[in-house]
């Protein structure tokens, strides 16, 4: 059998150069955030290297979170005043009650819980806050062929709660349960992504910390963007060249839309430009009044004059 994306040290690919605290990162939650540590500091590319301070539990849950007033005390032991949180909670109440839909709301209240006490604590008042949930799982995990359905139904619930609470300001939210999913593979993801069934491999958060949204949250550059995409094909292009083939393409549709974007929006600032620098006020003529030249005639306004 060919290589996967388990059997590959990445190592080479992380920077061990001496991070600086601006950009630095605290990582709150389940084994999502806990896993993704050793990844996060070159989350912006080689070139720049972030502190980040990983104070995620595995096997945590939201309930647990909110009621032990775990954040508070990641905050009150904080050594740098961090810029991002990245928290990740939820995915473990879920399956621990067998995804029952029912407790997603409870589940979300507890997460705004959390979210306040990270804000509360802050000794950094623009602290922000990033919170995606999960990427539906690579196994039908809650049965019945549903769990895609499912983990986009809780996934919306959270978001719409964070959305509506006190501290939305602080909380970048987007979805990405649909990131890894494979065509034809019943709406659940690639397992090239994932170690199991729910956890993404080295591979799976090169990808995702790649992605557009999270390298802007991160307040990384373009071109720190192209590299870690780059890295990120390159590295896919070893096990298998047809997910080289679909970063690029996907990479280089991106940058025409935005080019063409850039485009649109320069001719529509000209024309405005124009329509308001224009001096000149049109009339209408009486019927009578017509002249060879059509219905409209050009008038331009007169200064006034001091008697």
């Amino acid at each position: 059998t060919g290589a996967s994306a388990k059997d590959y040290d990445y190592s080479d690919y992380i920077n061990a150069a001496e991070p600086t605290e601006e950009g630095s990162i605290l990582l709150l939650g389940d084994s999502w955030a806990a896993i993704a540590g050793d990844y996060a500091a070159n989350i912006c590319g080689l070139s720049n290297s972030r502190l980040v301070t990983n104070d995620a539990k595995s096997g945590t849950t939201a309930a647990q979170w909110a009621e032990g007033e775990t954040a508070v005390g990641s905050m009150e032991k904080a050594e740098y005043d961090y810029e991002y949180v990245w928290l990740s909670l939820g995915g473990n109440d879920f399956l621990d009650n067998k995804c029952d839909i029912d407790i997603s709301e409870e589940v979300a209240a507890n997460i705004v819980t959390v979210i306040g006490h990270i804000v509360d604590n802050s000794p950094n008042e623009d602290i922000k806050i990033l919170y995606f949930g999960y990427s539906v799982p690579s196994d039908d995990v809650c049965g019945n062929g549903i769990t895609a359905q499912l983990f986009e139904e809780q996934g919306a619930i959270i978001f719409d709660a964070i959305k509506a609470s006190a501290y939305a300001d602080y909380v970048t939210t987007f979805d990405i349960s649909e990131m890894f999913v494979k065509w034809g593979n019943g709406g659940l993801s690639d397992s090239y992504y994932y170690y199991d069934e729910i956890h993404l491999n080295q591979m799976g958060y090169l990808h995702l910390f790649s992605s557009y949204k999270v390298q802007r949250f991160f307040g990384c550059s373009a071109a720190q963007t192209i590299e870690l995409k780059g890295i990120s094909a390159v590295v896919e292009g070893k096990d298998n060249p047809a997910h080289l083939a679909g970063t690029i393409i996907t990479t280089l549709l991106g940058l025409v839309m935005g080019l063409i974007g850039l485009v649109l929006a320069v001719n529509f600032i000209k024309r405005k430009l124009a329509m308001r620098n224009s001096s000149a006020k049109v009339d209408l003529l009486e019927p009578d009044e017509k002249a060879e030249t059509g219905d409209y005639v050009v008038v331009k306004e007169e200064k006034a004059v001091m008697a």
